[in-house]
C-alpha cells in the first residue's frame, strides 16, 4: 500500500519568486549587495537587508540592519500615505469648487 503521508517532491524548497525591481540586476550592472546566505544579488543594500531578515536566520548584526531597513520602509510607506491623503483632499476640494462655480453660473 503506498504511503499517502509522503511529502510531494521539492516540498522543502521555498516557492519560486519572481524577481522584483530591487533584486533583478541587469546583466551589464554590478550588484550593489549580495546575500551572504543564498548568494542572491540585489540592486541595493536596503533590499538585501530586508531579504536577509525575512528569508534567513540573521545574525545579531544582520538583525539590526533588518530592523533599520524595516523602519525606513515604514517611514516611506507613511509618507506615501500622507501624500495620497493630501492629493485626495485637494482633488475633492477642487471638484467641490468647480461644481460650485458651474452651478452658481446657472442661477
Amino acid at each position: 500500500m503506498p504511503d499517502d503521508t509522503a511529502a510531494p517532491p521539492h516540498a522543502d524548497r521555498a516557492p519560486a519568486l519572481r524577481p522584483s525591481r530591487d533584486t533583478a540586476v541587469p546583466a551589464d550592472e554590478e550588484p550593489a549587495a549580495t546575500c551572504s546566505h543564498c548568494g542572491c544579488p540585489f540592486r541595493s543594500e536596503h533590499a538585501r537587508d530586508l531579504h536577509v531578515g525575512e528569508r534567513h536566520d540573521p545574525t545579531p548584526a544582520e538583525r539590526e540592519r533588518y530592523e533599520a531597513a524595516l523602519e525606513t520602509e515604514r517611514d516611506d510607506l507613511w509618507l506615501f500615505h500622507a501624500k495620497a491623503v493630501v492629493a485626495l483632499g485637494v482633488t475633492y476640494a477642487a471638484t467641490v469648487i468647480l461644481y460650485m462655480a458651474v452651478l452658481g453660473s446657472f442661477f
